[in-house]
């Protein structure tokens, strides 16, 4: 998976973030609010981000947080899909 911004890149949009916010610099250069968290996120996580528990070998923190926001999604729709269930037959 290609980095589409770089590490510097990356910096400079936090240090943006830290001194007018995430929605002015999301606006001003283009990035999605969510990846802007996601990068303040690691941010936050500093060096433990690369050994983070629960990341597949080989996976860096940024990866690992996309998938599991991934399962995240999939597991909702699936608990929404068995609540639509349990409604349908507790209706019988």
């Amino acid at each position: 998976m290609g980095n589409k911004y770089t590490e510097e890149f990356k910096r400079e949009a936090l240090r943006v973030c830290e001194q007018h916010g995430v929605r002015t610099t999301s606006e001003k250069l283009g990035i999605p609010i969510k990846t802007l968290y996601l990068w303040q996120r690691i941010e936050r996580l500093g060096q433990q981000g690369k050994h983070l528990k629960g990341l597949k070998p080989g996976e860096t923190a940024e990866e690992g947080f996309k998938r599991l926001e991934r399962e995240n999604d999939e597991l909702r729709e699936a608990n929404h899909i068995l609540k639509k269930a349990m409604g349908f037959l507790a209706g019988r």
